[in-house]
């Protein structure tokens, strides 16, 4: 059984290697010689190695974000539609419509007739 001073240099381990590979689990678990089901289980149970995880994604979406703006700045015309069709929405840069749906609160009336004034012959 591991000790929690093993146990947190083992999560530090983890965490080194998942910055090594921009994130990938499987790939982690692989190296490590360990398997997922004990990664979630780390997830679960300590909030604080959740935090360092979506801290190492959040540093990959910096990454990206700032390869996409060096391509901007470059005038790569796909990066700036890109970005704008994300960013720029608010300016009418958009593509697709948004459709709001609203919850009926009451029942359509298709009929309107006395159930005594049928005739069935």
């Amino acid at each position: 059984m591991s000790t929690p001073h093993t146990q947190n240099t083992k999560k530090k381990a983890f965490i080194d290697v998942l910055r090594l590979n921009q994130g990938n689990i499987k790939a982690t678990c692989e190296k490590v010689g360990m398997g997922r089901t004990t990664y979630y289980n780390w997830i679960d149970d300590d909030k604080d190695f959740e935090t360092e995880v979506k801290n190492v994604n959040e540093e990959l979406i910096d990454f990206a974000e700032s390869q996409l703006h060096a391509k901007i700045a470059q005038g790569n015309l796909t990066a700036i539609i890109f970005f704008l069709k994300c960013k720029g929405q608010t300016r009418g840069y958009i593509e697709k419509q948004y459709i709001e749906k609203r919850q009926m609160t009451e029942p359509i009336k298709v009929f309107d007739f006395e159930p005594d004034t049928i005739v069935i012959e």
